[in-house]
């Protein structure tokens, strides 16, 4: 389907009429690919294991791996590390592929988000209005009687 479709379609950047097809086009595609990313979302969801797995801490950290791949990409693009020509051949292409999987599996690792920590989930009890030092509100249960 690459050759024929246009990525202003998922990104909905653009009306319709400017990609040069039918208004009756966007009609149907438009919630058709809304369709199709919400049978694609169940499919993912139903592959959720709803047991612990060895990799469930590492699915613990994916926040971790999310935000701060974003400066390893920026600075492979500032330093010019995709500038080297055997990158682009098949052999170059996996070895960047498999050293993706490993530098997110290691941002979603227990050393990386003890150290991040503070930046990724910061302690929010001054924007509530909880003191550090006091000690914690128990609230006791209603006994019924009779």
């Amino acid at each position: 389907m690459a050759p024929w479709f246009d990525s202003r379609w998922l990104y909905h950047r653009s009306s319709v009429t400017s990609q040069g097809v039918p208004n009756w086009a966007g009609l149907l595609t438009t919630p058709a690919l809304l369709g199709l990313a919400l049978v694609l979302t169940v499919c993912f969801l139903a592959w959720v294991p709803r047991r612990h797995m060895w990799f469930t801490a590492l699915g613990a950290g994916t926040m971790y791996g999310y935000l701060l791949h974003g400066f390893i990409i920026k600075s492979s693009r500032f330093f010019g590390w995709y500038d080297h020509p055997w990158l682009h051949s098949p052999l170059g292409e996996l070895a960047v592929t498999a050293a993706a999987v490993g530098l997110i599996t290691f941002l979603c690792s227990g050393p990386v988000r003890s150290v991040f920590r503070f930046v990724v989930e910061p302690r929010m009890s001054w924007a509530f209005g909880e003191q550090r030092d006091a000690p914690a509100k128990t609230v006791e249960p209603v006994r019924r009687e009779g």
